[in-house]
């Protein structure tokens, strides 16, 4: 039973009518496994008897999916406009919850995730009108809010970036549960002439801190083994290739956007999987291929190292003879070498959207015990 001293949390829910990439697939889940622990009553003393709403612009899909957390979809407008007026509006007195990165900057009471700050970091991956919004959004909330990121490494970055004390930053991991228990869609590798062929996997974004045309050019120079790379994502072929394309060009294969139940067959089936990315703020591609057994070849970068720890073969993301070496080494292995899955399976026990829903409810205990 609410009372007057029992908080209102709302979630900001224009997630729901985004793209599912990473930072949409985070508050899904996390949305979820809140809505879980809200019907099972595992929650802190402070929040029990709370009321717990999602706030959705007008032209976000009607879902049903929660059961103890309630859709309010209402307008005007939408996207940062729609966050700034109605959202803000709507949310007043409220404990807001932003999953995304951003929130309405007057409103005092609430807990935004910031994943990274690649824009900072690699700049060139985003256009001007991105860069200059988030940026703002970023100096705004990390004054008004209170921030939360997806690894320690991100917490770090973000507090030499906004200067904001690191221990004022929870951490919240992203985790893999929702690919654990998913059916593979087989038909996939019939579709791109994959059976009984031995190949490499790794998702693709044209965003150069991805460093899609390093993996490519170490896969070529290799030479014609019979292997094949698999690349998923929205990727135009003749877009990847800053120069001349590579002469291995007959053996990659583009698959364009893909099913979640055609990447976890894919993972299923490829020797390894290929994570070069420059630039993380987590890396959870990685840990999804864990969950499907393949071993994984991963950037030696401070947010990968976090959340693969040992379970991964690493090679530095600018030496591209780092990475030629470590291909060639499950080339010419017979099996599981070195127990890479065996350690993934090892390594997936750190981290549930369980835990992480644990983790995001005592920081909001303590906000609630901050009177307004």
């Amino acid at each position: 039973m609410q009372t007057q001293d029992t908080p209102t949390f709302s979630i900001n829910g224009r997630f729901l009518g985004q793209p599912l990439t990473g930072v949409q697939r985070f508050a899904l889940e996390l949305t979820r496994a809140l809505d879980r622990r809200i019907g099972a009553g595992a929650l802190p003393d402070r929040l029990k008897g709370a009321r717990w709403r999602l706030l959705a612009p007008l032209d976000v899909p009607e879902t049903h999916e929660f059961r103890h957390i309630t859709l309010e979809r209402f307008g005007p407008f939408s996207g940062h406009l729609w966050e700034q007026t109605a959202l803000a509006r709507r949310a007043t007195g409220d404990i807001l919850i932003g999953f995304g990165g951003s929130g309405p900057l007057l409103h005092r009471r609430q807990l935004v995730v910031i994943h990274d700050v690649t824009i900072f970091r690699h700049p060139e991956a985003f256009s001007w009108a991105y860069r200059a919004t988030h940026k703002a959004l970023g100096f705004g909330l990390t004054r008004t809010a209170r921030i939360a990121t997806v690894s320690r490494f991100s917490r770090g970055e973000l507090s030499t970036i906004f200067r904001v004390p690191s221990d004022k930053i929870a951490v919240i991991y992203n985790a893999t549960d929702h690919f654990s228990g998913l059916a593979p869609d087989e038909t996939v590798l019939q579709r791109l002439g994959l059976d009984g062929t031995n190949f490499f996997f790794m998702l693709g974004t044209l965003k150069p801190n991805k460093n899609v045309d390093f993996a490519i050019r170490a896969f070529d120079a290799l030479g014609d083994r019979g292997w094949k790379l698999v690349i998923a994502g929205t990727l135009d072929r003749n877009g990847v290739f800053k120069a001349d394309a590579p002469a291995s060009a007959e053996n990659l294969i583009f698959t364009g956007r893909l099913s979640d139940a055609e990447i976890v067959a894919l993972e299923r089936r490829a020797r390894a999987f290929v994570f070069p990315s420059l630039y993380e703020g987590f890396g959870i591609p990685p840990l999804e291929a864990m969950t499907q057994g393949c071993p994984v070849l991963a950037a030696n970068i401070p947010a990968v190292r976090e959340a693969c720890g040992e379970a991964a073969l690493y090679f530095d993301p600018r030496n591209r003879a780092s990475l030629e070496d470590a291909m060639r080494g499950i080339m010419d292995a017979g099996g599981d070498t070195p127990g890479l899955v065996e350690k993934g399976r090892t390594n997936l026990a750190r981290f549930s959207w369980d835990k992480s829903a644990e983790t995001l409810l005592s920081t909001l205990s303590e906000m609630a015990a901050l009177r307004r």
